[in-house]
C-alpha cells in the first residue's frame, strides 16, 4: 500500500516566551492602530484607534501588500477573552470574512512565563479566485514571530 499523501496546511502558528506581563500585552495588542507599530510583515500602513472590546466588533486597517497594492481590510472580531484570546478574520469591506483568521493567545507556561502564540488560520478560504490569486499564508512564520517580538519589546519599554 502507497503512503496517504500529505494534506496541505491551513495554519500557521508560532511561539515567543517572555517574562512580560500578560495584560499589559493584551491592552495593547487591543488597539488596532498599534498593530501598525508592531506589524512584521510591513503591510500594515494605519489602522483604527478605537479598542477592540467584544466579539462583534470590527475595525479596518489600511494595507499596502506589493502584489495587491493598497487596500482597506475591514477586520471581523471572532474571539475575545481578555488576557486570554482576541481574534478576527479580515473581509473586504461590507463583504463577508475571506476565511483567514488571525488568532492571538496570552499563556501562563510550567515556570510562570508568558506564552504569546499567533496563528494564521486560512483553512475556512473557499473562494477560487483568492486562491488562485494568492499563496496562503501570506506572511511567513519569521514575519509573525518579529510580530510577537515587537508586541514584547514595545510592551517592555513603557514598564
Amino acid at each position: 500500500m502507497s503512503p496517504k499523501p500529505a494534506e496541505p496546511a491551513t495554519h500557521l502558528r508560532v511561539s515567543v516566551v517572555t517574562d512580560a506581563r500578560i495584560p499589559r500585552l493584551f491592552d495593547y495588542l487591543s488597539v488596532p492602530a498599534h498593530h501598525v507599530r508592531i506589524d512584521g510583515s510591513g503591510t500594515l500602513v494605519s489602522a483604527d484607534d478605537r479598542p477592540i472590546t467584544a466579539v462583534g466588533d470590527t475595525f479596518r486597517v489600511h494595507m499596502d501588500f506589493a502584489p495587491r497594492g493598497k487596500y482597506v481590510s475591514e477586520n471581523h472580531v471572532v474571539a475575545f477573552v481578555p488576557d486570554v484570546q482576541i481574534a478576527w478574520m479580515p473581509a473586504r469591506p461590507g463583504r463577508p470574512p475571506l476565511g483567514i483568521r488571525w488568532d492571538w493567545e496570552f499563556d501562563v507556561g510550567p515556570k510562570g512565563e508568558t506564552v504569546v502564540t499567533l496563528t494564521c488560520d486560512w483553512s475556512r478560504v473557499t473562494d477560487p479566485e483568492y486562491l488562485a490569486t494568492y499563496r496562503l499564508p501570506r506572511i511567513s512564520a519569521e514575519e509573525m514571530r518579529l510580530s510577537i517580538k515587537r508586541l514584547i519589546d514595545l510592551v517592555s519599554s513603557y514598564s
